[in-house]
């Protein structure tokens, strides 16, 4: 199994590691949907599990791209809305 890893840093009233694991792409519905492909997206904010669960995509490189951006934007918000940055910073 292939894992994407990557972890940042929160800095706002504490310092916190957040992590994102994008893993176990593969074919979860039949050629006939319009997504069946699936990835496992696992966000981790300083020791707690915020979002574990498949996101789908049309092909396997698609479900990985829709994971990415989903993280990047869950993260990104999560940190705005906790008054903190994020290290590396995650472009819009």
């Amino acid at each position: 199994m292939i894992v994407i890893e990557m972890t940042y840093k929160f800095q706002g009233n504490v310092s916190l590691d957040i992590t994102v694991r994008l893993f176990g792409v593969k074919q979860a519905r039949g050629d006939e949907s319009s997504a069946p492909w699936d990835v496992s997206v696992t966000i981790v904010w300083g020791g707690e599990v915020a979002f574990d669960r498949p996101l789908s995509g049309a092909d396997p490189l698609h479900a990985v791209e829709l994971a990415a951006h989903f993280a990047a934007s869950y993260i990104r918000g999560r940190a705005q809305d906790e008054g903190g940055t994020l290290e590396p910073p995650i472009w819009p």
